[in-house]
């Protein structure tokens, strides 16, 4: 078995002698002329091209432990494959110092980590750029600041690793529990990860690698990838998805991503833009997408991912965030997360104390629009908030056919449309002319903001993610009017006793809430 060590060692003492015969060579070109010499630096060019070799393979051999092909990664983006030209002490310095710029960055702002991590990555050789990235793909395939074709490599190696593992977990489970239900989520994921590793076609029939930014598959998995030419793009738009969105069905994400960038007419992607889906925190499910909690972590990692993307100079960011996403690009923007424009769509509301715009202290100029689409119950709730939609200094747009919470990309329709109009800036945005109260557009959406309120306010708050799982069914029941009042007592009741809650309310609890539901629901008109 061919062995990493030796290799470079080989690839060491050639690099020695070599240097020794270089200093023979000039002696006997002064000795006996440069034409006698010539066989002696025939010698030194093989000496020099066989160390290199070498080193190569020594690379080779070292990343294929780890797995993935880490040449073809770095030839997928033109990058030199050329590593082996790096010598050991140099990859010793070039591991410490990638350390010590990210620790001693830890505690900057976004901007001026990102700007250190630049600096560095700046002043390293093609060579060594390639080298860091399948040496240390974990590290630099998710680091803002670095050159975005060197963190694609780095991210192709981590997906090709990370898809031949759960490969060997999927087939080791169906042989031993086939019935498990995680044979059926590993399945998708191993569907996901077979597709980022293959080729994207575009609109004008052009075949080109996908573009990652960002790759985790721990837990749910997070992703981030670029559509389009991101270096030369001077429209981008960054997409913030929301609640139960996991690494197994991203190509939900990813076609609304397509669909962005498709020009309505020609099929063709837009000029001059790109798009990136930023699935860069772990969304919740129903029950936790109550709690604050994964915005508030989720908005730092947001900023910083901002800050380290470079697209043409002067181009303009749009941020389009969807459902609980709305959420935590509030809090990212209210930490002075720079963009052009801000689209909130299908919006659970983006915190108890954002009244209006004028709340997120944006830059001056800042643009924001918000959608809401008939029957998004989502945004009827209001569960963190005011809905966007509602307030005055925002600009409501027309979401067209569009339904649910869902639908809001659905191609050739007014929304889409919209979006693509505020991505380019070309044209104009249609505006959203029914009515502006949000409780005129849908039965039932103050009983079931009451109902939510006092349920919650007699649990725990560690207890609220079981309570809003729990009683999804009956949110959605009351809004489309298939739940009448002794239907939704029974309910009420039969889910508290279900779930395990029922010990927090007493019988006559039950009575009380409905009928608060009925009654102050007329105070709590939007």
């Amino acid at each position: 078995m061919v062995d990493a060590d030796d290799l470079e060692q080989l690839a060491k003492l050639l690099t020695d002698k070599r240097q020794l015969a270089e200093q023979y060579y000039k002696r006997a070109c002064q000795l006996v002329g440069q034409a006698q010499a010539t066989p002696l630096a025939a010698m030194l060019r093989w000496a020099g091209d066989t160390a290199t070799e070498l080193g190569n393979r020594a690379a080779i051999v070292r990343a294929a432990e780890k797995g993935g092909d880490p040449f073809g990664a770095l030839s997928t983006f033109g990058l030199t494959t050329a590593v082996g030209t790096i010598s050991g002490d140099d990859k010793i310095r070039l591991r410490k110092d990638l350390k010590k710029v990210i620790s001693d960055n830890a505690a900057s702002t976004p901007e001026q980590r990102v700007q250190a991590i630049r600096k560095f990555f700046g002043k390293l050789t093609a060579a060594e750029r390639s080298w860091l990235a399948i040496e240390q793909p974990d590290v630099v395939g998710r680091l803002d600041g670095a050159p975005a074709t060197v963190r694609y490599a780095a991210n192709r190696l981590l997906i090709e690793r990370a898809l031949t593992h759960e490969q060997k977990d999927l087939a080791a489970l169906k042989a031993t529990d086939p019935k498990n239900p995680q044979v059926t989520l590993l399945e998708k994921r191993v569907a996901r990860m077979t597709e980022f590793l293959q080729p994207r076609v575009t609109g004008d029939g052009r075949s080109v690698p996908r573009q990652f930014l960002l790759f985790d598959p721990a837990d749910d998995g997070k992703v981030a990838e670029v559509f389009g030419d991101l270096a030369k793009a001077e429209h981008v738009a960054v997409m913030v998805p929301g609640i139960t969105n996991r690494l197994d069905n991203y190509d939900s994400i990813a076609n609304d991503a397509v669909a962005l960038l498709k020009d309505r007419d020609s099929g063709r992607e837009l000029p001059e833009s790109a798009v990136i889906t930023w699935l860069g925190y772990d969304t919740p499910e129903f029950g936790d997408s109550v709690l604050p909690a994964k915005a508030e972590a989720g908005a730092p990692a947001l900023h910083s991912f901002r800050a380290g993307l470079e697209a043409a100079k002067g181009a303009k960011f749009a941020l389009f965030a969807h459902s609980y996403g709305t959420l935590l690009s509030s809090k990212a923007l209210q930490e002075g997360t720079p963009f052009d424009s801000v689209v909130f769509m299908g919006s659970p509301g983006l915190g108890p104390t954002i009244k209006s715009a004028a709340d997120l202290k944006l830059r001056p100029g800042t643009q924001v629009f918000a959608m809401r689409a008939p029957g998004d119950w989502v945004s009827y709730t209001e569960a963190h908030g005011r809905d966007p939609a509602d307030m005055a200094d925002i600009r409501r747009l027309a979401t067209g056919r569009s339904s649910g919470h869902s639908e809001y990309y659905t191609p050739k329709n007014t929304g889409l449309d919209n979006l693509q109009t505020i991505l380019t800036g070309d044209g104009c945005v249609q505006t959203f002319m029914g009515s502006p109260k949000l409780d005129d557009e849908q039965f039932g959406a103050a009983n079931v903001r009451v109902l939510v309120k006092e349920l919650q306010s007699r649990v725990p708050q560690w207890k609220a993610g079981e309570l809003a799982t729990a009683f999804e069914p009956i949110i959605k029941g009351v809004m489309n009017g298939s739940t009448d009042i002794p239907t939704l007592m029974a309910l009420t009741t039969k889910t508290l006793a279900d779930s395990g809650l029922g010990g927090y309310f007493a019988p006559q609890d039950i009575a009380q809430i409905v009928g608060k539901s009925l009654t102050e629901a007329g105070a709590d008109q939007r």
